[in-house]
């Protein structure tokens, strides 16, 4: 495992999530599903550090997480739905009290191929049945708009299915406006990575998708390893979101009501 993905001191991420509660954050979804680093006991320890609610979710990622022998690559599509399902009804495998409350599934740039879409199927599936989010790992977008279709098809309302990474392109904006045609949730999770883009490129396509009308169908969230927070020697913390960006999107003419709807309203409207 790369070092920048071992987000393993419960220590150093008790101080983060503390942070954050003081800048003003509530809740956090920690994207790493069964197999591929999730620790649902320590996501539970850490939540009763901080008093910050944390979902973890259920799902697949993308294979280069997981050995070449691991389950996710051999089960069928009924045995994946019935796992996905049996942690989002009864509780995860590392800790049968802890049941996750919502699926992530990944699309690589290979988009939606056989065991891609096998994988996504059981996921989607499993969300509707349970009537929780999908959130969906991109590459920029590719085979997003399938993708949110596929999950249609499989009984997921587009509002439930949370498609991430597309603003590691801020520049391009028909993909956004295509992928949020679909009526699916763009999640935004490129701010303070710089290898991408700087924070005024992100505020830049915020407010033009405000200008089209998405505002209903945004959310902001931050993309964070080991090497991105600031209690493991990282440049930003989990604080960053709020005291470091809305303040600057404020200044691109935000209004605050608009920064209520799209970092308190439409995470809400997703899980309810």
């Amino acid at each position: 495992i790369h070092p920048a993905l071992l987000i393993n001191d419960l220590d150093k991420s008790a101080e983060e999530l503390c942070s954050y509660r003081a800048a003003g954050g509530q809740s956090i979804l920690d994207a790493q599903p069964g197999g591929a680093g999730r620790d649902a006991k320590a996501l539970q320890a850490m939540s009763e550090a901080s008093g910050i609610h944390i979902v973890t979710v259920t799902g697949f990622h993308l294979p280069m997480f997981y050995p070449a022998d691991h389950w996710t690559n051999s089960r069928d599509e009924g045995l994946l739905y019935e796992h996905f399902l049996g942690e989002l009804e009864e509780g995860v495998a590392e800790a049968a009290g802890i049941r996750a409350g919502a699926v992530k599934a990944a699309l690589g740039l290979d988009g939606l191929s056989g065991p891609t879409a096998v994988k996504l199927r059981a996921a989607a599936r499993a969300a509707a049945k349970a009537d929780v989010p999908l959130v969906m790992h991109t590459e920029k977008g590719f085979d997003a708009v399938k993708a949110v279709g596929l999950c249609g098809d499989m009984g997921i309302p587009p509002r439930r299915v949370l498609v991430c990474h597309v603003d590691r392109d801020a520049q391009n904006y028909a993909t956004h406006e295509a992928v949020a045609e679909t009526g699916a949730m763009l999640e935004y999770d490129t701010i303070g990575r710089f290898k991408y883009h700087d924070d005024e490129a992100e505020c830049r396509l915020v407010t033009h998708m405000l200008d089209q009308g998405y505002e209903k169908q945004l959310l902001l969230s931050l993309d964070t390893t080991a090497q991105r927070l600031k209690s493991f020697g990282g440049a930003i913390g989990l604080d960053y979101l709020i005291k470091g960006f809305l303040p600057l999107l404020r200044q691109y003419g935000v209004p605050e009501q608009v920064v209520r709807t799209v970092t308190i309203d439409n995470p809400m409207g997703v899980f309810m």
